[in-house]
């Protein structure tokens, strides 16, 4: 079987209801061909936006030379077989089989598909992933000249002049080796216009201890002049205004929203996306670089995280020996885990991400835990430690009694290998 097989199924289906072996597909497109597995659902508005926008990129494009080397199949999300057969017959290219949904499934998570639409491209031969802004190459691309828009290193997306001030400055120089925050921000924002002064604070008190540090503004102002005058405000670097830097920087990032502060590292690698919350707790810049550790408190700052990944919780649930103890019991086996987890990302067999953190003693913490609590649906009053998969709404409950660094070990190593005997979170 195939590589593109063993991932959508033997056969695909068109709107037609006429089958078609993968192996047809692939020999179709021919050797370097590339597939566009499109998530969707016809219940999702932006799906049915997107979806004609697609056709008539697929259909014009497919007549060139490049297009005639890729093809789409239809992922679909719809509630039942037959939405899906109304939503596939507005569609020019084929689909997955609409019964195997636990293949389904295993797709969105292997590509980490964590919103509809979604467009990846894949390498037919081989599966290996193209781009996963496939979406975003057909809007800002429609006659499709860099097709299969390979995504570029961060370090050619952000080359060229920076302003520095009302200087220029070229980025390698000003970057270079050093971590560096990207402040998505506008002047038209509340939100926006509150933090500044208070990042600015915090930018000159780290610079003035020595830290190899930078921040580039990367403005959403509607106009120059208004851009010009927030940037008076702000001490640091900044992309021009209406630079074509500012879309290519959102989408590496996937900003949604602002203000959002991502710091990066000296090899230019994400530390995180919640620079502006972890700023907020750390005004002095006392913990410069401010690289995540491996067993967090939960806090604001980093509760974006239950949602986007498997977690391992331990609710403490007021109970002091067990949040004195949560790091000695938790810190070895994450360790490990994140740092097999990283050496996997350039294997074929990468680890899924795992979020360890547990119920500290502030009023913060604990509203969270509470909140989580009922979301996840642990009855249990005592402590207890729960490793619980929001996106693939899966849970598994581990009771206080049982709580130790063997068992904690046990659970994740079941985890690691697939082994792990989850019950279904309701949600």
């Amino acid at each position: 079987m195939s590589v593109l097989a063993e991932l959508v199924g033997e056969t695909v289906i068109d709107r037609e209801a006429k089958m078609t072996t993968v192996a047809d597909l692939v020999q179709g497109i021919g050797t370097g061909g590339v597939v566009g597995l499109y998530f969707s659902a016809h219940w999702c508005p932006p799906c049915r936006a997107f979806t004609p926008e697609l056709a008539e990129f697929y259909k014009k494009f497919r007549e060139t030379d490049a297009g005639r080397k890729m093809d789409i199949v239809f992922v679909s999300s719809d509630k039942d077989e037959d939405s899906f057969k109304e939503y596939l017959n507005e569609m020019p290219w084929k689909a997955m089989v609409y019964a195997d949904r636990d293949r389904k499934a295993k797709l969105s998570k292997k590509f980490k598909v964590q919103g509809i639409p979604t467009l990846v491209f894949i390498e037919a031969e081989t599966g290996k992933l193209v781009t996963a802004k496939g979406r975003e190459g057909v809007g800002s691309d429609p006659g499709g000249k860099e097709f299969p828009w390979h995504p570029k290193p961060f370090s050619e997306i952000i080359r060229g002049e920076l302003l520095r001030g009302e200087d220029t400055v070229q980025s390698d120089e000003a970057l270079s080796g050093k971590v560096k925050g990207f402040y998505f921000s506008a002047h038209w924002c509340p939100p926006c216009r509150s933090f500044t002064p208070e990042l600015a604070k915090t930018y000159e008190k780290v610079k003035a201890a020595g830290k190899n540090f930078e921040i580039v503004f990367v403005s959403s102002d509607r106009s120059d002049d208004t851009f010009k005058n927030y940037y008076k405000t702000m001490p640091w670097l900044s992309v021009p205004y209406g630079d074509a830097r500012i879309e290519h920087l959102s989408s590496y990032f996937e900003v949604e929203g602002i203000p959002m502060l991502v710091l990066v590292d000296e090899n230019n690698d994400v530390i995180t996306a919640n620079g502006r919350s972890i700023l907020e707790k750390d005004k002095e810049g006392e913990r410069y670089p401010w690289i995540p550790a491996a067993v967090e408190e939960i806090g604001m700052d980093n509760a974006s995280n239950l949602n986007e990944s498997a977690c391992l919780f331990l609710f403490t649930n007021g109970n002091t020996t067990m949040q004195e103890s949560a790091l000695d019991l938790l810190r070895d086996v994450a360790t490990a885990y994140k740092a097999e987890q990283k050496a996997s990302l350039e294997s074929d067999n990468e680890l899924p991400p795992l979020f360890f953190c547990y119920e500290g003693g502030s009023a913060e913490s604990v509203e969270i835990a509470i909140s989580l609590r009922a979301f996840v649906k642990v009855e249990d009053e005592e402590p207890c430690l729960v490793l619980f998969d929001i996106p693939e709404e899966r849970k598994y409950t581990l009771s206080g009694k049982d709580i130790n660094k063997d068992a904690i070990q046990k659970l994740v190593e079941q985890f690691k290998t697939g082994t792990l005997e989850f019950e279904q979170l309701d949600m």
